[in-house]
């Protein structure tokens, strides 16, 4: 689960245009805020960060009080990863649009990236309030719930965005993983009853999402919890289906057949994850543990 920044960029409104219009008696050589505005949208879309930041700052000394380039201003410094700045330009434009949908929620995305989730969560709260189908904000804040350890609240917040969303896969899939999470923390039999939930809406993902493999993935980690090692090979397959050389899944798939007795199918499904797992330094360790294992068999 990450965390989803807005890409969206804040245009002129009416009452900007409006603005901009009674200030077209500007010395010509003076360029008026529409100018630097216009610069900034262009360098962004060209992708030249530091020169829409310019802009913008241009754009906000020329008319303090613009909403919108205070957001974009925001957004260029976020792109560039100066978070504090970035921080601090939201803040800005809440201040002079308090209930600034977009600008509660960027401002609480820069406030995580900054360490501060305690801010984080206030702004998504403001984010929501005043925006309240708002499913990147509930998802975002559920996450931030998640991370926090309040494990119920996060759920919550996952169960609302799959009502604002009810064909959105990830949704369920994060709901999902907040449940597993919740039962690997319970004791019996909220434990089981929990990972059995966990896999039912795993399972919603995947009819939102035929393709989603990790689901597939994770009712197989779940079944490996409640020790039915058919139900995890089987699920291991399905992943497989999808992504042939998911390394995950390649060997849990080999450990989960060894475990259910099936010794000629266990090595075949080790020497995949050999084959598959290549030289990379990350699966070195696991490619050890399972030349090991293929040894015993």
């Amino acid at each position: 689960m990450y965390a989803v920044r807005s890409s969206w960029l804040a245009t002129p409104t009416a009452a900007l245009s409006i603005w901009l219009m009674s200030n077209a008696a500007l010395a010509a050589d003076t360029k008026t805020a529409e100018d630097w505005f216009r610069d900034g949208m262009e360098a962004m879309q060209a992708g030249k960060l530091a020169d829409a930041t310019q802009a913008f700052q241009f754009c906000v000394q020329v008319k303090p009080d613009l909403k919108e380039c205070w957001f974009n201003l925001g957004v260029a410094l976020g792109r560039q990863h100066d978070f504090t700045r970035e921080a601090s330009a939201y803040v800005e434009a809440v201040k002079l649009d308090p209930a600034y949908a977009k600008a509660h929620f960027n401002l609480a995305v820069a406030y995580d990236d900054l360490g501060r989730p305690i801010d984080a969560l206030r702004h998504y709260d403001l984010a929501i309030a005043h925006e309240p189908t708002a499913t990147d904000a509930h998802l975002n804040r559920a996450m931030l719930l998640l991370a926090m350890e309040r494990t119920a609240e996060a759920i919550a917040g996952f169960e609302k965005a799959a009502q604002l969303q009810p064909d959105n896969a990830e949704a369920y899939y994060d709901l999902a993983e907040a449940q597993q999470i919740k039962g690997g923390k319970s004791q019996e039999p909220e434990r089981t009853q929990w990972l059995r939930k966990a896999i039912s809406t795993y399972q919603m993902a995947i009819t939102k999402d035929a393709a989603h493999h990790r689901a597939w993935y994770n009712i197989g980690v779940i079944q490996h919890k409640l020790k039915d090692f058919d139900a995890e090979a089987g699920a291991y397959r399905k992943c497989l289906e999808l992504k042939p050389k998911y390394t995950p899944a390649l060997y849990n798939l080999a450990f989960a057949l060894r475990d259910k007795g099936d010794k000629a199918a266990a090595k075949l499904a080790f020497e995949a994850y050999v084959v598959a797992a290549g030289t990379g330094k990350q699966e070195q360790r696991f490619v050890e543990m399972a030349k090991k294992e293929y040894a015993k068999l």
